[in-house]
């Protein structure tokens, strides 16, 4: 295998992240990494393509002396592949040069060499929320439903991943493997709630009592930490706005006109008005695990990818007081959203399109999937879960409560708004609950502006061309 750690710096060009995505620490070479694309752009990325090694058709490894370029993100997902890569290179004759990048430059650097039209990527990692649409719709995706036939991947064993994120638009031909996956979880201090005698609530109404039994403001301890600040508090909110059955959008209209969806405004307004800690409005994801490490709150409900920072004992002294349980069902049901944060695709103009199948294959792997699992990147893989690897090395509660979300139906498809001014979005609904949360959810304005959050969404549909029937998007 050859890798190049690669960083790239775009001028006036700014890319939002996934919250809780993993970044590099490792140093840049960015030097290696034009070599490296020289060198795939002199030879089509194939050292030898699967036309010069037809003769190994029918062996054990028709594809040996194929050379592919794979473009990954780094962290977590490059450190597994790497941990298995030289035995997937013994078991399949085929070579890997992998390119390591930082998320925002990853994104960069696949947009800018498949605009070019002459890329020698064969394989990369994509977000599919925030890339499915953009390189789908450019045609940069390949679609992978004749190689899911293959029986020695078990596409079944996936059941549970939501596969209209990993789907081609245009087409609805599956364009991306799902590599792990993020739902919401609620975390709580076990000494805390053994000591009030008190179980992890399950419903909304056991979640505010659980809330007014450990709340102690005089102490500087708090009942629950969920995200206030007005745009990073929109993923978090939506359990509580699809679990009193309301929505972001109903037949191409912002919902933030509907009764359901301003009761769970009210609601996200008590719960944190009441028993949150103060600056709770300012608070995004890096302030949750502030919060529960110092101990200044009993719960937290937020992206599974906390868990490793609440345990981590460099980080929190009640790292070994961390319980883990599925978040409180609303009236309508448990509505964590269920997200596919990284894929892995076939590029569409890729020379090695069979060899770099069996890499996804390998990518998307059991192995690979029981290494990154205990690392705070659980996967779809149901199997997996049963694995040893897993099973010695993560929490019961943990186990049971992630299994609980991923299995659950739910109607929060994506966690967030979907459509083209998703942050202009953001924003506006956001504002209307941060009022709530200031008035503890009793504002006499709550309704109005939820209504002109709502006016102000419909504009800018219709500024793009998504209102009513335009809509695009799966609601």
């Amino acid at each position: 295998m050859k890798r190049t750690i690669c960083s790239l710096l775009a001028a006036g060009m700014v890319i939002t992240s996934l919250a809780g995505c993993s970044g590099s620490n490792r140093t840049a070479e960015p030097t290696k990494a034009a070599e490296n694309t020289e060198q795939n752009s002199t030879n089509g990325g194939s050292e030898g393509s699967q036309a010069e090694n037809s003769a190994g058709e029918g062996t054990e490894k028709p594809y040996a002396g194929t050379t592919i370029r794979v473009l990954s993100m780094t962290g977590q997902i490059s450190d597994a592949m790497e941990e298995y890569l030289d035995r997937f290179e013994e078991e399949t004759g085929i070579k890997v040069n992998m390119e390591l990048y930082g998320e925002a430059q990853l994104r960069e650097k696949c947009t800018t060499e498949f605009l070019a039209g002459s890329s020698t990527i064969d394989a990369f990692l994509m977000s599919p929320l925030q890339d499915m649409t953009a390189f789908s719709n450019n045609g940069w995706v390949e679609p992978l439903d004749s190689y899911l036939e293959d029986p020695d991947f078990d596409w079944e064993d996936f059941a549970s991943a939501p596969m209209e994120q990993i789907k081609i638009k245009s087409t609805g031909e599956t364009g991306a493997l799902p590599l792990y996956s993020s739902v919401q979880l609620m975390f709580y201090r076990k000494d805390v709630f053994e000591e009030k005698g008190i179980k992890p609530p399950t419903t909304y109404d056991e979640l505010i009592a659980a809330c007014e039994a450990i709340n102690n403001p005089e102490d500087n301890f708090y009942g629950i930490a969920c995200r206030g600040e007005k745009i990073a508090l929109t993923s978090q909110f939506s359990p509580f706005l699809f679990g009193y059955g309301g929505a972001y959008f109903k037949d191409g209209v912002c919902a933030f006109r509907e009764t359901e969806t301003i009761d769970a405004a009210k609601f996200y307004g008590k719960l944190l008005g009441t028993y949150a800690p103060e600056g709770i409005l300012t608070a995004g994801y890096s302030q949750m695990t502030q919060l529960f490490n110092a101990g200044q709150v009993g719960m937290c409900i937020d992206a599974i990818a906390l868990y490793q920072t609440l345990i981590d004992s460099n980080e929190s002294a009640f790292f070994d007081k961390v319980g883990v349980a599925p978040i409180p069902e609303g009236p309508a049901g448990r509505q964590s959203y269920k997200q596919v944060v990284w894929g892995a695709s076939i590029y569409s103009g890729s020379k090695n399109k069979e060899a770099a199948w069996e890499f996804l294959k390998f990518t998307a792997g059991k192995d690979i999937a029981a290494e990154i699992t205990p690392k705070g990147m659980p996967t779809f893989r149901a199997s997996v879960w049963e694995d040893e690897r897993v099973t010695s090395t993560m929490p019961e509660d943990y186990i049971e409560a992630y299994n609980t979300e991923i299995q659950a139906d739910t109607t929060n498809q994506y966690g967030l708004p979907r459509m083209t001014a998703v942050s202009e979005a953001r924003d506006a609904m956001g504002e209307a609950i941060v009022y709530s949360i200031e008035t503890k959810g009793e504002g006499a304005e709550i309704e109005n502006r939820m209504k002109a959050a709502a006016d102000r969404v419909d504009q800018l549909l219709k500024d793009a061309g998504e209102y009513g029937e335009d809509y695009p998007y799966v609601e």
